[in-house]
C-alpha cells in the first residue's frame, strides 16, 4: 500500500523513525517503542498489603505519573529498598514504581539520582493513607558490575523530593 507524504505511520514504521530521529539527534541513550502502547507495569500490592516492584533504570523518567507522595522512611535490606509513604486517597488503587537514573555521579561512592514515580488513578478522595512499598535492588547492582567491572559495590540513592539518601552496598 503506498502511503502520501505526510501521512501517519504505522507500527514497526514509528519504531523505526523515532530511531532514525535519536540517531541524528546523537542521543546517548535510545530506546525505541511503540508510543501507542501502554507503560509496563512498575509493582503490584502483595497479599500483605505493600507495594512490591523492581528500581526502573531509564532516562525518560518524565513519561511516569508524578502524583503527590511523601516519603516518611527508606531503608534497605539486602537487595531490597524499604520506603514507607504516605498520600491522600481511599477511593482507588495508586501504583507506584522506583526509577533511577542512567547518569550516576562520579563520587565515592556512587550516586544515582531516583524518581518514586505515583500514580492515584484520579483519586480525589482525602484519607491520610501509610503504606510499605519494597523495590528490588538488583537492576542497578547488574548495572554498576558492568561499569565498573566489580560485583560488589556501594552506590547513594538520592530520591528526588525526599531529603533520604539510603546507602546501597553489595
Amino acid at each position: 500500500m503506498d502511503r502520501k507524504p505526510g501521512s501517519v505511520k504505522t507500527g514497526w514504521q514509528r519504531t523505526v523513525c523515532l530511531a532514525l530521529v535519536a540517531t541524528m539527534s546523537s542521543l546517548v541513550t535510545v530506546a525505541c517503542r511503540d508510543s501507542t502502547k501502554a507503560l509496563e507495569p512498575l509493582g503490584s500490592w502483595s497479599a500483605a498489603g505493600s507495594w512490591e516492584g523492581r528500581v526502573v533504570i531509564t532516562d525518560d523518567q518524565s513519561r511516569y505519573p508524578a502524583d503527590a507522595v511523601t516519603i516518611v522512611s527508606a531503608t534497605i535490606d539486602g537487595d531490597t529498598l524499604n520506603l514507607t509513604v504516605s498520600y491522600g486517597g481511599g477511593c482507588s488503587d495508586h501504583a507506584f514504581g522506583m526509577l533511577a537514573g542512567t547518569a550516576w555521579m562520579e563520587s565515592y561512592p556512587v550516586q544515582i539520582g531516583m524518581r518514586l514515580a505515583h500514580d492515584a488513578h484520579g483519586d480525589a478522595c482525602d484519607a491520610l493513607l501509610t503504606r510499605t512499598l519494597r523495590f528490588d535492588l538488583t537492576p542497578l547492582k547488574t548495572a554498576y558490575a558492568a561499569s565498573y567491572h566489580s560485583a560488589t559495590g556501594i552506590m547513594t540513592l538520592r530520591i528526588t523530593g525526599s531529603s533520604l539518601s539510603p546507602t546501597y552496598s553489595f
